[in-house]
């Protein structure tokens, strides 16, 4: 496990032992990051604002070895609030963020996902999701993301899920822009209103 560009390409990443975490593989990484950068330069073809990766403010959520919030700081993201529940993959995070350089960019909550959502006030570009393959609580976590103050205008809402399990199209100020599949791997793009 690696970071796969930007600033600490080839970067080798740590996973905790013993902690059933499925790190995302560099494959769907790059798929995901991939999405991300095309949805941006739409952007800019819409006469919106955009880049290869205008995204200020993460939140990573399930954030496991925070694999997918330093691939953000890499390429270019001004700040990450990485939230996991388990010592043990925050423990790793902080090794990570040291390996990466990304100490002074990050926070790292000891908090579950939907608590995080419900009580956090910022207003974050970018939201990745992550949660265990076979979460129940997947279609309840979108429905409380799209009512959530902590969505930008315009925001984008990263999942990645198993490709059975249900998703809804739309949740509040959130709208599915695109589905991508990967084997049993599904990654949902999900757009806030700009209003």
């Amino acid at each position: 496990m690696r970071v796969i560009a930007g600033s600490a390409k080839g970067r080798p990443l740590v996973s905790p032992r013993g902690v059933e975490i499925r790190p995302t593989t560099d494959k769907v990484k790059g798929a995901i990051f991939s999405m991300l950068e095309a949805r941006a330069f739409q952007r800019i073809d819409d006469g919106g604002h955009g880049g290869p990766f205008p995204f200020a403010n993460m939140l990573d959520l399930f954030s496991g070895t925070g694999a997918l919030g330093i691939e953000g700081l890499s390429r270019g993201a001004e700040h990450v609030d990485f939230v996991e529940s388990n010592s043990r993959a925050r423990n790793s995070i902080q090794v990570n963020l040291a390996r990466t350089g990304f100490v002074e960019k990050s926070k790292i909550f000891a908090l579950d996902a939907s608590r995080a959502v419900s009580i956090f006030r910022g207003h974050y570009d970018l939201i990745l999701a992550d949660p265990p393959y076979g979460d129940p609580v997947v279609p309840s976590l979108i429905e409380t993301l799209g009512g959530s103050r902590i969505l930008a205008r315009g925001a984008l809402v990263v999942i990645e899920l198993l490709r059975k399990n249900p998703f809804p199209d739309s949740a509040g100020a959130l709208h599915l822009a695109r589905a991508r599949y990967h084997g049993e791997t599904a990654i949902l793009l999900y757009e806030a209103s700009t209003d």
